[in-house]
């Protein structure tokens, strides 16, 4: 075996990334493909020559492809967003060594500063951090600029799948071209300067000229585990090389099984390549894996792989810890891990082999991220004082349209005008209309119906709504009433739930109420999200779901994690504030965890899972019921006990029941659906008599019904928990209908009586619409419980919404349920969906109470003000010229992030708002008259 070659790092920071691929002409592109698991292996285009600080007569004597370079160069600066006086050294890695080589890493360097020192480093990226490591440690410069290209197109392979060259249908990689760059500093400057840190390098090992040799991979990632002081179960994503040369992938293969195995049957390190997103870009590859790896730390997700089908030899891959995701997922801590760990596996060119290791930074509170205001899934907001007035503005859009060339420019303009009847209260808007739209085509078409839409809508009183979920209503009921959060009961959680919400909504990571549960999900993140080595089939998943609807416990788990999760979104992204909240069954326990009022789950999660109550006196043999009814305890026949819903008027069910001692009515839905559980047989003669629809619930665990009498202390026990902040809302309990006095003990008597007895929810219902709340949000699993809402309430005046659906993605049921929201007039924040610099109405001053808003310890402001992942200062436009706009456009965008934190805390008032406005205009005026006169 060759000399082992280890270089341990002292740990260098990623500041600063922009990459230009297939596909992709900047960082949140290709960050977004690599997410939504796409493909493109498209040729690159050459276009004008880029606009950079350096004369143009200059930039026209490098390449195409080099002036491609030098513009992603420049990106990756202005990402990185060094302070002025930043020393930087320039790291090229290209396949030959050139006199244009020396001039564009010349050029890169003076795009900064001409007095740096810029050095070319020919075929190795990993070489390239070897002595980037060198001048950052000897102090020679500040941080270093590592870029890499390949243009040099290749004719494609022919291959069956285009995806990872494991897979068992491929049997080449496609070439790719692109151009990439990073700028790296020491962790601790990093920390010190407060940089946006997208990932830490914590370990590199090369060993040296090994062509083919598993044992030569395998010390390669031993020796990297050991420098980085982890073990490989820490490791939770691998980036492959994955060449697509059989012999190269053997050895690959063959050298990680051995090196990762952990000894546990336990699926615990996700694979993935980036060639399978945009082919083998050779030279490039290297720097291209780093920024994708460092992207998936940042967001803390796991990669899909496209169209991964399985491995091409199961019998190698059996007893090892890998899985392939054939869908992006959250990236959720191990229990006992404190960040999140990934690792690289690379290939030189002199065939030694690499392993790299990288790590999240913890400290990294903030991770700005575009990815939902960027969804291809608009929101168009108008507010108007009358009927005429919002045709006029909806033509108005119509007209605009057709000359817009960005359908998401288009919506944040829109979004200004709306925004400006949310704060200038003299304008009070009495109606809104929300149109829905992805493309132009579907904007025009939606605009068209609108427009007659809005007309009926006045002429009937009905709301107004499209397929695609456009909406508007001439009774907006938020100015008649007030908000109430609904949260469903349990055993209705599924497959791949919320999987898009971390992505959509990475600040709710973060969350206390979330990390109150947050341990609790990751426990069961497996069965909603399962693992494997080859693609499942739909036997297979249907069978995993089986497994987890058995499961009352992960399925109560999973239900109170996302009804957190909902919960905070709501609250947090878009400031909808509830009045009131109230559950169905084990929603009550939702409702607590959700809203902030107990203050640890985990203690009841772990007493769940070693209690029997929901394993076999509730679930499984039954033995509450067996021991009402005299039967024999952990009897075998699992078919003696049934649920079925009925649609049915409750008094013909009650009447119907009379004469069976072993039939009840758990739960009351509507007046016109009702759930009869009790002995199978007794249960069938009952429907037989009544002649109704019938349907077996997917469940058959006891709730609700006299046997369960038995149990009352125990269900008091679980739901006796420390209380904490108790919030201005009022919570009704199913036990009285009626609100109740928050404390650990009556909350936990109240919520054991109502699982103990009949729920009549539309008593409850009507209780709390008595209290003239009109608006019910039903923020967990499902859409159950709106349905009931509305077949309760009927043609009484209220809007019941949900905020998911089984088979609709995230994105589109929050925005669905955000349209109609936005036209019953309820107080929201909408400024999520839209860039932030889109929000302003006016340019704003520097108030005496921001002086210290950035040094706030847990939110680096400063930074996230400045600098935007794709590296473009939009909200601070750089104007040398005149210091003075430009200290007004940093006071603009300090104060876009001051304004959303002041939402949060609700610590500023409209009317404070307002006036803030009047001082900005008269500031305003006054530097342009100011700008005339010079």
């Amino acid at each position: 075996m060759k000399e082992l070659v280890a270089n341990k790092l002292p740990k260098m920071a990623i500041i600063g990334m922009d990459c230009l691929v297939s596909g992709s002409q900047e960082l949140d592109s290709f960050e977004r493909s690599i997410y939504q698991g796409k493909q493109d292996f498209t040729p690159l285009t050459y276009g004008e020559t880029p606009s950079l600080p350096i004369p143009l007569a200059e930039i026209q004597q490098l390449s195409p492809q080099q002036q491609l370079m030098l513009k992603v160069a420049d990106k990756t600066l202005k990402n990185a967003n060094l302070r002025p006086e930043t020393k930087i050294a320039v790291i090229i890695v290209s396949k030959s060594q050139t006199h244009h080589q020396n001039k564009l890493a010349s050029y890169i360097s003076r795009l900064w500063d001409a007095t740096s020192p810029a050095f070319a480093e020919e075929n190795s990226i990993f070489l390239g951090l070897n002595l980037a490591q060198k001048l950052l440690t000897n102090k020679q410069v500040d941080a270093v600029l590592l870029a890499a290209m390949d243009f040099a197109k290749e004719e494609n392979f022919c291959t069956d799948v285009h995806t990872l060259s494991y897979d068992q249908n491929a049997h080449e990689t496609l070439a790719g071209e692109g151009a990439a760059a990073v700028v790296l500093q020491l962790q601790d400057t990093a920390r010190q300067e407060n940089y946006c840190i997208y990932a830490v390098i914590d370990a590199l090992s090369v060993v040296q000229n090994s062509p083919h040799q598993p044992e030569a991979v395998t010390q390669a990632c031993q020796t990297a585990f050991y420098l980085a002081d982890i073990q490989p179960k820490d490791i939770g994503y691998l980036e492959v090389y994955a060449s697509g040369i059989p012999q190269q992938d053997d050895a690959e293969i063959q050298g990680l099984i051995t090196a990762y195995q952990t000894g546990e049957a336990n699926l615990s390190c996700a694979l993935g390549s980036v060639k399978a997103n945009i082919g083998h870009t050779h030279t490039a590859s290297g720097i291209i894996s780093l920024i994708k790896t460092a992207l998936c730390l940042y967001h803390r997700y796991i990669p899909a792989v496209p169209q991964w089908t399985g491995v091409k030899t199961p019998d190698v891959w059996r007893g090892s810890p890998f899985y392939v995701a054939t869908e992006s997922k959250p990236w959720f801590l191990e229990s006992g891990a404190n960040r999140r760990i990934a690792a690289i596996n690379s290939m030189e060119v002199d065939g030694s082999y690499v392993h790299l290791i990288l790590s999240e930074e913890i400290s990294q509170i903030e991770r700005s991220s575009k990815y939902l205001e960027q969804m291809p899934y608009y929101l168009f907001a108008i507010a108007a004082k009358n009927q005429s007035s919002l045709l006029d503005q909806i033509i108005t859009l119509q007209k605009t349209l057709q000359n817009s060339p960005s359908l998401s420019q288009l919506a944040s303009q829109t979004f200004r005008e709306f925004q400006k009847h949310q704060i200038q209260k003299h304008q009070n808007a009495n109606y809104a209309i929300a149109i829905l739209a992805r493309n132009q085509e579907e904007l025009t078409r939606e605009i068209d119906r609108a427009i007659q839409g809005v007309n009926i809508a006045f002429e009937t009183g009905k709301d107004w709504q499209t397929p695609l979920g456009s909406y508007f209503t001439a009774n907006p009921q938020g100015k008649k009433g007030k908000v109430a959060f609904v949260y469903p009961g349990s055993f209705t959680s599924y497959i791949g739930i919320g999987r898009n919400l971390f992505r959509l909504f990475p600040k709710i990571y973060d969350d206390p109420v979330i990390n109150n549960v947050y341990e609790r999900v990751a426990n069961i993140e497996k069965l909603i999200y399962p693992r494997s080595i080859n693609k499942l089939t739909k036997r297979q998943l249907e069978v995993i779901e089986q497994q987890l609807i058995n499961d009352p416990i992960a399925m109560l788990e999973s239900e109170v994690g996302f009804a957190g999760l909902m919960s905070a979104i709501l609250k947090n992204y878009f400031q909808i504030q509830c009045q009131c909240a109230f559950g169905y069954s084990l929603g009550e326990t939702s409702m607590m965890l959700a809203q902030g009022i107990w203050t640890s789950f985990k203690n009841t999660s772990d007493y769940l899972n070693s209690s029997p109550l929901f394993k076999t006196q509730l679930s499984g043999p039954k033995n509450a019921v067996r021991q009402a009814w005299g039967l024999p305890l952990n009897g075998d026949d699992q078919e003696f006990w049934s649920n079925y819903i009925l649609i049915c008027p409750v008094s013909q069910v009650k009447e119907a029941i009379k004469h069976e001692n072993r039939v009840y009515i758990p739960l009351i839905n509507t007046p016109e659906e009702v759930v009869i559980a009790g002995e199978t047989q007794a249960c069938q003669r009952v429907i037989e008599k009544l002649k109704c629809d019938a349907f077996p619930t997917s469940i058959n665990h006891v709730i609700h019904c006299q046997p369960m009498h038995s149990e009352y202390n125990e269900l008091a026990k679980i739901n006796t928990l420390p209380i904490k902040d108790i919030p201005e809302s009022t919570f009704y309990f199913a036990a009285n209908h009626e609100p109740i006095t928050l404390d650990s003990q009556t909350i936990g008597h109240h919520i054991a009586k109502s699982l103990c007895e009949q729920l009549d929810f539309p008593r409850l219902i009507n209780r709390v619409y008595n209290e003239n709340f009109r608006i019910f949000i039903e923020v967990g699993v499902g859409s159950n419980c709106s349905r009931w809402i509305s077949s309760t309430l009927k043609e009484k005046e209220h809007l019941a919404i949900s905020v998911n659906r089984r088979g609709v993605d995230d994105h589109t049921s929050m925005i669905r349920a955000l349209a109609k929201l936005v036209s019953h007039q309820v107080e929201l924040d909408l400024s999520p969906l839209y860039s932030v610099h889109a929000v302003n109405l006016q340019p704003p001053i520097k108030l005496e109470t921001n002086r210290n808003f950035k040094n706030r310890p847990l939110i680096p402001l400063e930074n996230e003000l400045v600098q935007e992942p794709s590296g473009i200062l939009k909200s601070i436009p750089h104007h040398p010229s005149n210091p003075q706009y430009q200290k007004l456009s940093d006071n603009n965008a300090l104060m876009t992030k001051s304004h959303s934190f002041l939402l949060k805390s609700r610590q500023a008032s409209l009317q404070q708002i307002n006036c803030l406005i009047q001082q900005q205009i008269g500031v305003y005026k006054k530097m342009v008259e100011q700008g005339k006169k010079n």
